[in-house]
């Protein structure tokens, strides 16, 4: 529904307990996102380890637009619109490859690897024509480019912020974990058909554990609060805090388990389910505490020992330890990166989301998650993108991450109820989730 100034009605209204139902249902708000969102932020195209060499690239796409993502000659990675200046063709229709040249199927024009171009056939052509008259004179359109955590980051908008100030403070938080270091261990790109927004939101809070992970319960894990000082100083982005560990129910198996126990129990269930975040390093210092610290410990010693269990197995894996790594570092479970993209940090590596419309359809986004794991040098799995049609299609991957998307279309159908009139969510659980949309309307609306 639209107001009389052509712009989805309740767009000022977001608050701690309530988002109105037109961010997510509404056509204009997402006509919105179009313009003023999706060319003007910055947002993750790739890992630099998928474009390794010279002449490799990817192609991002993002709405209505296409940006080549490619390593140059001199290592340099640079980032360009994927059309051709002459008669507006799309320069490479497939999403990665690798190329010496860009060369223009249509009229075979040609662009080094630098965007500038090298070739065409009759340039005489344009004499005296301004802007066309010289080779020197046309190059592709460059797009802003830059890189953290291993990730190519783009930004359509060529009087951005600069990449380091937009991600601030979270740089500060997280380079510890040093993500450039991992690799991937799986990369899965699931299509979804739901919007962007009740995607990344299902992984930004920990108040559906109870509903969505109820076989955490009997490890004593639960909803933590996230209240609004967890955002203090983070600005546009946002985190959420480790579950609270209540201790196992009484009908629990996990009743009266001692604290070594209950951490294998926590590590095995992850390692099994999530197949990822627990991987072996981590399995082998649970096992460890099992064989090796006396029951009964308390469970201060029991995370310290774990702590060193874990540094040892990595190091003796051959791979490379995060030496500014500390135990504290691990108190976000998950960092929301404004707009699209969600980051859960481990010892073992991490869990890298990232949600977008599919294509220029509101009700359909593109999932992608990459699972990063430290590795020996040249021990590294060779990984190719697995591309699933729908989140049925995906069964058996990964059964925990199976119980979110349970969730995710039935969402979507509710919330295009004529009852349903916009999200309540807790004003202490999931303050992640309205500090979203109130940075995404300061973007759309100039909101504060």
């Amino acid at each position: 529904m639209l107001d009389m100034e052509g712009e989805p009605s309740g767009a000022t209204d977001v608050r701690l307990d309530y988002i109105p139902r037109s961010d997510y249902v509404d056509p204009a708000f997402h006509k919105l996102e179009v313009e003023r969102l999706w060319p003007h932020v910055w947002q993750i195209a790739c890992r630099e380890e998928e474009i390794p060499n010279p002449g490799d690239y990817v192609n991002y796409e993002i709405v209505e637009d296409s940006i080549l993502v490619i390593r140059g000659e001199d290592g340099a990675i640079r980032a360009f619109h994927n059309v051709c200046p002459h008669r507006g063709r799309r320069l490479r229709d497939d999403a990665r490859g690798k190329v010496s040249v860009l060369r223009c199927n249509y009229h075979a024009w040609r662009f080094n690897l630098e965007g500038r171009l090298i070739d065409r056939p009759n340039p005489e052509d344009w004499k005296g024509c301004p802007g066309v008259e010289h080779d020197e004179d046309i190059g592709l359109a460059d797009v802003k480019v830059g890189a953290w955590g291993g990730m190519v980051w783009i930004n359509m908008d060529p009087d951005c912020e600069p990449l380091e100030e937009f991600l601030a403070p979270l740089p500060e938080k997280l380079d510890a974990f040093e993500f450039e270091h991992c690799r991937l261990a799986a990369y899965w790109t699931i299509k979804v058909p739901v919007n962007w927004k009740v995607v990344l939101e299902a992984f930004v809070e920990a108040y559906h554990v109870t509903g969505t992970h109820p076989q955490m319960l009997k490890y004593g894990h639960g909803p933590a609060p996230s209240p609004p000082e967890d955002l203090a100083g983070l600005r546009k982005h946002s985190t959420h805090t480790t579950t609270k560990t209540h201790g196992p129910p009484a009908n629990s198996p996990y009743a009266g388990a001692d604290a070594r126990t209950l951490m294998h129990g926590v590590f095995d269930e992850l390692n099994k389910t999530l197949k990822a975040l627990y991987m072996e390093p981590a399995m082998e210092a649970a096992r460890k505490l099992l064989s090796e610290v006396p029951q009964g410990a308390d469970v201060a010693t029991v995370r310290a020992q774990n702590w060193q269990f874990h540094k040892e197995a990595i190091i003796n894996s051959g791979a490379r330890w995060p030496e500014r790594l500390r135990p504290e570092d691990l108190w976000g479970t998950a960092w929301q990166i404004f707009p699209n993209s969600s980051v859960l940090p481990a010892v073992d590596g991490a869990l890298w989301y990232r949600m977008r419309p599919d294509g220029d359809d509101a009700n359909a986004c593109t999932f992608d998650i990459w699972v990063l794991g430290r590795y020996a040098p040249g021990k590294e799995p060779r990984v190719q993108q697995e591309i699933f049609p729908s989140p049925a299609h995906f069964k058996g991957k990964s059964p925990f991450l199976e119980q979110d998307f349970e969730n995710l279309v039935a969402v979507q159908k509710g919330m295009r109820s004529r009852a349903w009139k916009g999200a309540r969510p807790s004003p202490v659980q999931e303050v992640t989730v309205s500090n979203l949309h109130r940075v995404l309307h300061q973007h759309l609306f100039g909101n504060e």
